[in-house]
């Protein structure tokens, strides 16, 4: 038996979602540690004076701002020409040495090389459609990053998805859902969502296949980075790999 069950989505479906959204992404509960989560970077990247970053699926640039701030020098890119727009102005506001890009992130093309990269949170990773998507992704940052830099990485994890959500597809790991979004004027519109999960196991694999070193894997809370021990039950897990 043929068994046709493979869902697939397009990996730039969040553009539009996040055009629309704006400054409301914000109002997201799991936006709001980002101070603690950007002092578990600086701690475990060993990031020195002025380093530069390339945050990846930064979104309105909250943790880019952030490294900003404690002199380090971000570039941040998004697939979201409103989410860079957000990221750009708080930047020159507070007079930041932060760059922003509106950009696909399984096509970068970056002049510089980097120190260190992040991407957190489902930024463009666990949204990039089918596995080719995803080791775009991969092969983009390491393309992007310095020989022996750090690269630590965010994405859902499949055996959470499996056991809470109901749509959760064990052919991709792939969960859906509709659901109604507001703007900052107050407009709704629903918008159909999609997310890959993984398991520790798979993205050993993909960041091996693409040119890293996994160093550690842990569970990962929003807001509460740390060395947690990870478990089914964690929502997130978090690589931590290096650049060969």
């Amino acid at each position: 038996m043929t068994t046709n069950h493979n869902r697939q989505y397009n990996g730039n479906y969040y553009e539009g979602i996040g055009n629309f959204l704006g400054e409301n992404y914000l109002n997201y509960g799991f936006t709001m540690g980002t101070i603690e989560e950007v002092d578990f970077l600086v701690k475990h990247m060993n990031l020195q004076a002025g380093a530069s970053i390339l945050d990846v699926g930064c979104g309105p640039g909250r943790h880019s701002l952030e490294l900003a701030r404690r002199g380090f020098q971000p570039v941040g890119v998004d697939i979201s020409s409103s989410f860079i727009e957000i990221a750009r102005k708080k930047a020159n506001e507070e007079k930041l040495n932060a760059e922003f890009i509106v950009a696909d992130a399984r096509e970068l093309e970056l002049s510089q090389s980097f120190d260190g990269a992040i991407c957190l949170c489902e930024g463009a990773f666990g949204l990039a459609g089918d596995d080719e998507g995803h080791l775009q992704i991969l092969r983009g940052i390491h393309k992007a990053l310095k020989p022996d830099s750090l690269f630590i990485l965010t994405a859902m994890n499949a055996f959470s998805e499996a056991q809470k959500n109901g749509s959760f597809d064990p052919y991709t790991g792939t969960t859906n859902s509709r659901e109604t979004i507001t703007n900052p004027e107050g407009e709704t519109k629903e918008v159909e969502f999609y997310t890959t999960a993984f398991t520790y196991r798979e993205l050993k694999i993909l960041l091996e296949s693409s040119g890293f070193k996994v160093l550690d894997g842990y569970g990962c809370i929003a807001g509460n980075f740390s060395e947690k021990i990870l478990s089914v039950d964690d929502i997130e897990l978090m690589m931590i790999s290096q650049r060969l």
